[in-house]
């Protein structure tokens, strides 16, 4: 084999190896995570006035922690930190892409899911996006109680 040849072979081969390395994908942001705490500022409600949907968009102050995350077992523990109650006896925990979903759903047929965002914009500012979304509905509204659909905004942070 020609010199030339050789020499443009092996650097095909060294460039190609330091591309394939530049182009594997970085570890993910919440993939170790092991606690969190969400808060959330801003809610809608969803109902269904006179048969047609409807929402209102209020304030909101709800906090909650996640704890002994597991994204490789998918489980969690949560506690709502704004009431101080402990959450559901079962979190089903997914990390999908670079998302973080936590399901919990209990006997009266409530499901909760919060997601929290890994995007690069919500990473540097040491928090994340989140969205907490509560399906329940009751004939009777009742006022402290999810009685309707309900979707906070917010963002979650990494605990030590």
């Amino acid at each position: 084999m020609p010199r030339h040849w050789r020499l443009a072979a092996a650097l095909f081969f060294t460039l190609g190896a330091g591309l394939a390395n530049a182009q594997a994908p970085s570890p993910v942001a919440l993939a170790d995570v092991q606690r969190m705490k969400c808060t959330f500022t801003l809610m809608a409600t969803g109902t269904w006035d006179k048969n047609a949907p409807s929402a209102e968009v209020t304030k909101a102050s709800l906090s909650m922690q996640f704890d002994a995350i597991d994204t490789q077992d998918g489980t969690a523990n949560v506690v709502d930190v704004t009431s101080s109650s402990a959450g559901a006896p079962h979190i089903t925990v997914r990390l999908l892409g670079d998302n973080l979903h936590f399901l919990a759903m209990n006997v009266s047929g409530a499901v909760y899911l919060t997601t929290v965002f890994a995007d690069k914009e919500s990473r540097s500012g040491g928090s994340f996006k989140a969205v907490h979304t509560r399906h329940e509905f009751t004939p009777v509204r009742l006022t402290g109680w999810t009685s309707r659909p309900e979707q906070y905004y917010g963002y979650c942070e990494i605990l030590k």
